[in-house]
């Protein structure tokens, strides 16, 4: 899970469709991307980044955090 992807969007108060939007992409596709079933691009990275207006490197943002496994552990 993207924990501090997730965190900015929530304090930012920007929904995934609406990111989905913003950076051209389709709601199942963004949806998708942030429950890890498929990857984002550097380029989509960047962008979100850049929208977020985040002092979080990319690496930071986009750091993956399994959540389910902690949780259970």
């Amino acid at each position: 899970m993207y924990v501090n992807l997730r965190y900015e969007l929530m304090v930012k108060g920007i929904s995934q469709k609406l990111l989905a939007q913003k950076i051209g992409m389709g709601s199942t596709t963004i949806s998708e991307k942030m429950n890890g079933k498929q990857d984002f691009k550097l380029k989509e990275c960047l962008e979100i980044k850049k929208i977020l207006k985040t002092d979080l490197t990319v690496d930071e943002l986009f750091a993956w955090k399994d959540v389910e496994n902690e949780i259970l552990s």
